[in-house]
């Protein structure tokens, strides 16, 4: 007995410490995963736990006639495990590369129906909360003021928004965070170079405050 219990002690020692189980995720598009994950890194930080990552440069929820594979699927970033809460943003791509920002109203309608009913997105989310996970929806923050390239999407991100303020208010663990709220549309410090990604400083400042309404809610 006593051997076998040493051959326990040596083994947990050989093996290391058990890593936390991660019970949030991260997943999206290029606004959570530039700076290294730096949304996903300030959550961490702020939350004092580990946050898992999977969003990628790119990703959207796709059109009905795209031919999006893998983790550029929004949807397939998610793994089947379980997670208390699951963060999610998208749909800037899906505008630009489907529509140009204009005339987008298939593929508005394709990701959420006006009543807020019908769409992708719903189904996702609908998904994703019967599994028993509670989601954040990180709302885009507006362009930088003066020209910048996702100008022409505004209208659509606005109306995005509104469609998914129907989703949020009829489904149970859905909340919608304005990444806005922390972004400063003029201050171009906000923003990096290419005068769309959040600056080291926004993603920062995104993650923290994610993480604090994950506090307050729970």
């Amino acid at each position: 007995m006593c051997d076998l219990f040493l051959k326990l002690v040596v083994a947990a020692v050989v093996a290391g410490p058990v890593a936390a189980q991660e019970r949030i995720i991260v997943i999206g598009d290029s606004t959570m995963a530039w700076n290294d994950g730096g949304v996903t890194r300030a959550m961490a930080t702020a939350l004092g736990e580990p946050v898992r990552d999977e969003s990628v440069n790119g990703a959207r929820f796709s059109h009905p006639f795209s031919l999006l594979v893998g983790p550029m699927d929004i949807r397939a970033q998610l793994p089947r495990l379980p997670f208390d809460w699951v963060v999610v943003t998208g749909g800037a791509n899906d505008f630009a590369a489907e529509c140009d920002c204009t005339a987008c109203g298939d593929v508005l309608d394709d990701l959420v129906g006006q009543d807020g009913q019908l769409g992708q997105i719903p189904d996702f989310l609908e998904e994703v909360t019967l599994r028993g996970s509670r989601v954040i929806w990180a709302q885009y923050y507006d362009p930088p003021d003066g020209s910048a390239p996702f100008d022409a999407c505004t209208d659509e991100f606005a109306a995005l928004d509104d469609r998914l303020t129907r989703v949020a208010a009829r489904m149970n663990g859905v909340t919608l965070v304005s990444m806005g709220a922390v972004v400063n549309a003029a201050d171009p410090e906000d923003y990096d170079s290419d005068r769309v990604h959040p600056a080291q400083r926004a993603s920062d400042r995104i993650g923290t405050y994610i993480a604090r309404i994950i506090e307050s809610l729970e």
